[in-house]
């Protein structure tokens, strides 16, 4: 791995940005909601974009200092359907008087292609072509700074070269590609344009209200029918969700143009995670650990699968095992330290979020919300239930239950 210093600007004397008032693209999805509660907690006034009809403001766990706006960036149903998304002019409007934005908006890594597109033109539309009409919309406002959230991904393509991640994986690739994009669009307050900075982000858990989290359908699901759940033996970087809102505030005030940030708390196996979440449920599952040549034929067989119908992935599945599920993608202590002393963390009394054993709770209350009372305690009837699909509280009739 190279030095650190060749990867993260260890600047410390970096000028502290005043800070009045943010615009945060995706305000109120999992990330968003809660670095604006974050930067509210700051004494930052707030304001977010949201899709139409996507929330409901008189919810009592909505903060109701936060502004919402309602418009959408693009259509992940139908790619190019442009006719209903907000324009480059009306997206100026919006950022006017504002210092930073944020922008936490993207389709996330695991998702499939629409029929007939593939992976790269799929994912560089929504992750690149979108977005660039953003942040000109927020230099074109007189906005200071612009934080991506992006991928770790793109961490482990420039430490790792001889892996040729980009090369191998589009979704990897248009990561890249979108940082120096938009990185080039912001130009730098120096040159007169806009600073931009990228935070490149790992495994992230946590809950929050009204979301069920992606962890449900995208990895739990999948595993519904297994006596164990069969998977590699690498491991993860991982962090708690408030630890990726302290970093979104402080790369706001602290964050320099140019800097790509690896964001994280916790390097993990993926049988710590998987038994963590296991146990959490009362479920009697337990990670398995998979050779990388038996993943890799599974990985053959999702490919396969998705050539059936026409659709493609970002990550590519006949590769992914080798290169990245049995891997450990791991930042290190000394990276995660020279990041966080980078960012100030110490003039915020920020820690790096909660603890991983919280997180992975609330995710696992948050997508099985029956199996716990109102303290987040585990009923007893579930002690020794194995999770379905489509559970409920009563179509799981604990017949997978040790007598």
């Amino acid at each position: 791995m190279e030095n650190i210093s060749s990867v993260i600007n260890t600047n410390t004397d970096n000028k502290k940005l005043d800070i009045k008032k943010v615009f945060i693209c995706g305000g109120t999805g999992f990330l968003g909601f809660y670095s604006a509660k974050e930067f509210l907690r700051q004494g930052v006034e707030v304001a977010v974009l949201a899709l139409p009809n996507e929330i409901t403001l008189n919810q009592s766990w909505w903060p109701k200092e936060i502004t919402v706006n309602y418009g959408m960036l693009f259509n992940l149903k139908k790619m190019h359907a442009d006719e209903n998304c907000l324009t480059k002019e009306q997206l100026v409007e919006y950022f006017k008087g504002y210092d930073v934005m944020v922008y936490a908006v993207g389709p996330d890594d695991r998702m499939h292609t629409h029929a007939g597109v593939s992976g790269y033109d799929f994912f560089h539309y929504y992750l690149v072509e979108k977005v660039i009409p953003v942040f000109e919309a927020a230099k074109e406002a007189g906005v200071k700074k612009a934080v991506l959230l992006n991928s770790y991904f793109a961490y482990f393509d420039r430490v790792w070269p001889e892996k040729h991640l980009a090369d191998n994986h589009p979704y990897i690739k248009v990561r890249c590609e979108q940082a120096d994009a938009l990185i080039n669009v912001g130009g730098g307050t120096e040159n007169g344009g806009m600073d931009v900075v990228v935070l490149e982000l790992p495994y992230i858990f946590g809950n929050m209200p009204e979301r069920e989290p992606l962890w449900k359908e995208i990895f739990l699901d999948r595993f519904a029918k297994m006596p164990a759940i069969m998977f590699p033996k690498g491991g993860t970087n991982m962090i708690h969700v408030q630890g990726i809102a302290e970093a979104v505030v402080s790369a706001a005030f602290y964050g320099q143009h140019g800097d790509k940030l690896p964001i994280g708390a916790y390097d993990r196996k993926y049988k710590d995670m998987i038994n963590m979440m296991m146990e959490d449920v009362g479920s009697t599952k337990r990670y398995m650990g998979v050779p990388t040549w038996m993943a890799t034929i599974g990985g053959y067989m999702v490919a396969n699968d998705l050539k059936k119908t026409n659709q493609d992935s970002g990550l590519n599945y006949k590769k992914l095992m080798k290169d990245i599920q049995s891997q450990d993608l791991y930042f290190g202590q000394d990276v995660i330290d020279k990041v966080r002393k980078h960012l100030h963390y110490d003039e915020f009394g920020f820690n790096g979020g909660g603890s991983l054993e919280d997180g992975i709770k609330k995710t696992m209350i948050a997508c099985y919300p029956h199996r716990f009372d109102e303290n987040g305690n585990l009923k007893k009837e579930w002690i020794g239930v194995n999770p379905i699909k489509k559970e409920t509280a009563t179509n799981n009739v604990f017949v997978n239950k040790k007598k």
